[in-house]
């Protein structure tokens, strides 16, 4: 909660589309009147601004640090024409409001799932363009991975890991030494 008044109260959301505790952008304000009916939301007001995140999966041969530094850079080039303006809006919010600074810049973090390099690009943007810069970044994306002369390589359920086969032979390996 970010604001109550005597008409409404403002809310900044997390969750949604983006997952962990990131804000997501958008700010619900909700009629004091209908406040246990149902929230009100408006990209248009205030901040138009929303984070969105996408997940690139990679095997787990590939070079994590590599991967990560790779993501981050093309993450700050993509939205770095939305970057001055979410800036200069957060700040007025920030002054309306009086709420801490979430940090604007675009994240990269890693989880490893199934075996898996699981990255989550975390970045901000105008509402409007979510779908096009998905897009954006996934063609860089692919671009540098197809690039990477083997440092990076997609995880898929038809193109299992090479981590098993490695774990299957060792264990042979290890059998065959009692």
């Amino acid at each position: 909660m970010i604001d109550i008044s005597i008409l409404r109260t403002t809310v900044l959301e997390t969750g949604n589309w983006v997952s962990g505790d990131l804000h997501n952008g958008r700010l619900a304000r909700i009629p004091n009147s209908l406040a246990l009916k149902g929230p009100v939301f408006n990209y248009t007001q205030g901040f138009r601004f929303v984070w969105d995140e996408i997940k690139v999966t990679l095997t787990a041969q590939s070079d994590h640090r590599f991967a990560g530094t790779m993501l981050l850079k093309i993450a700050q080039e993509t939205v770095a024409d939305f970057m001055e303006n979410a800036q200069h809006t957060w700040k007025d919010i920030k002054d309306d409001y009086r709420i801490v600074n979430p940090g604007l810049e675009p994240i990269v973090t890693l989880a490893v799932n199934g075996g898996s390099l699981e990255f989550t690009v975390s970045y901000i943007l105008d509402y409007a363009h979510r779908t096009l810069m998905k897009d954006r970044l996934f063609t860089r994306i692919a671009d540098e991975i197809a690039n990477s002369q083997g440092r990076l390589e997609w995880a898929s359920s038809s193109n299992p890991s090479s981590s098993s086969a490695y774990r299957d032979s060792s264990a042979a390996a290890s059998l065959s030494h009692n």
